[in-house]
């Protein structure tokens, strides 16, 4: 998959964790906010330890990875900063 999307110029609640989990990775969307960029989503068919289907995504500003995680699609499942934390 690959879209533009913007940045919203609010974060709202669930935006706001997700920036949080980039804060951990040395990253910060709120910098990007109101901004078209490109994301990116591949399925990674090896991850470790999980049966389901995981995703990288990343978020594409000006050919610089500004963002992203690994998530699993499965209900309950997780989302986590791009090392795996």
């Amino acid at each position: 998959l690959s879209e533009k999307v913007t940045i919203p110029s609010a974060f709202d609640s669930v935006f706001a964790g997700y920036n949080d989990i980039q804060k951990q990775q040395g990253l910060d969307l709120s910098r990007y906010k109101r901004k078209e960029v490109m994301h990116y989503r591949y399925e990674i068919t090896n991850y470790k330890d999980h049966d389901g289907t995981v995703y990288v995504n990343l978020l594409v500003y000006r050919g610089r990875v500004i963002g992203g995680d690994i998530s699993s699609a499965s209900p309950g499942g997780f989302v986590k900063g791009l090392r795996g934390e």
